[in-house]
């Protein structure tokens, strides 16, 4: 014990100095990443890098805690006062405010809603008709009301029309599919999928890109009518080539100076094109007559500028009722929650749920409310 007490009233050597530099640059990153949720990317779009980088980031900081606990507590001030600077935005990641059992028999006063990316229905193992199979006996579970598909396939006509099945075996009574590309047989794009009558739907073409828009129906329940956005923003559209490039290490990344820039430009192009759709869909809120549900694949983390602007004046599903890591995503780095659920204020969240069901590279997720 006492041996400890000297250990840490000795003055810094090197090698703690050398740690010390890089808390700072640790504590500057962290706030570099807080920063994203505020600055446009299309002004300055490295911040946003940042922002997509603020876990590994915060882990790195709790790390420099724990060293500077053995060895120099006061030190440990940096990165303490660094978190706690964020301690609002770390819960828009983290959530054990709520209860982690889920109520999955929904009262009749709600209406559950569902938001699912299912990849082309294309799982790991590449068995299309058994993802299909389970996504349908999932829904039977779950019972949503409505349901947002991302990258929803289906034939157009014939037997194997996959849009008729679900409707069938989901007891859905209406449907909107909006293929992005198609041919005589089969599509691809968004679906909205409603046990209430669909009264108007529509697609918002201003800053589309390809199969990333935005696409919306407004559901007649009752008397009341609820404006439905299934939402895609722009990806950053990675091919295995880059997805194993990013999985290198850092000095091997910088030795291939040209594959660097380029996989630069692409996450450029996806950040200025996210906040670009991400400006419209509010002003196309904005117009709507109708409360408004805003879900989907944002393909964004909480810290983005994209999902900041869209959350603003909205309620948030996960940061309501949600618990855990709100992780959606565990494709290249099982690490981000980039699907949500966005309402009205006037519209109350009851409960929030992720479905932990490995078939695509998204976990569905849905939510209960009452309007």
């Amino acid at each position: 014990m006492a041996n400890q007490s000297i250990l840490r009233k000795k003055k810094l050597g090197y090698f703690s100095k050398t740690i010390f530099m890089a808390n700072i640059l640790a504590v500057v990153a962290l706030l570099l990443s807080y920063s994203a949720s505020f600055i446009d990317p299309r002004e300055f779009w490295i911040i946003a890098f940042f922002g997509l980088a603020y876990l590994p980031i915060l882990l790195i900081n709790c790390g420099f805690i724990l060293y500077w606990l053995m060895r120099k507590k006061r030190n440990t001030i940096l990165s303490l006062v660094a978190i706690l600077a964020g301690w609002s935005l770390m819960n828009k990641h983290i959530n054990f405010r709520n209860k982690n059992d889920k109520i999955l028999v929904k009262s009749d006063t709600s209406i559950r809603v569902m938001s699912y990316n299912v990849h082309l229905f294309q799982r790991y193992d590449d068995k299309k008709e058994k993802f299909r199979d389970e996504t349908i006996e999932f829904i039977r579970t779950i019972n949503p009301d409505v349901i947002c598909f991302q990258e929803f396939y289906s034939r157009l006509r014939g037997s194997k029309q996959f849009t008729k099945l679900l409707k069938t075996e989901g007891e859905f009574e209406d449907y909107y599919f909006e293929p992005f590309e198609k041919n005589d047989y089969e599509g691809y794009g968004q679906a909205i999928f409603s046990k209430y009558p669909i009264i108007n739907y529509g697609t918002i073409e201003e800053n589309a890109f390809g199969v990333n828009r935005i696409i919306f129906a407004d559901i007649k329940r009752e008397t009341d009518t609820l404006r439905i956005y299934n939402v895609h923003l722009r990806s950053f559209a990675l091919q295995p080539e880059d997805r194993d490039f990013i999985k290198k290490s850092p000095t091997e990344q910088v030795r291939n100076e040209e594959k660097t820039k380029m996989l630069g430009r692409k996450l450029k192009k996806a950040f200025t094109s996210r906040s670009n759709q991400a400006k419209t869909l509010v002003q196309h809120m904005s117009l709507s007559p109708y409360p408004n549900v805003v879900m989907g694949d944002f393909n964004d983390t909480p810290m983005s500028y994209s999902v900041n602007i869209l959350s603003k004046n909205m309620n948030n599903a996960f940061q309501q009722k949600g618990f855990g890591w709100g992780v959606t995503y565990f494709g290249i780095l099982p690490i981000f929650q980039i699907d949500y659920i966005l309402c009205d204020h006037k519209i109350k969240i009851n409960d929030y749920g992720i479905l932990k069901e490995k078939l695509s590279d998204h976990y569905p997720i849905w939510a209960d409310l009452n309007y």
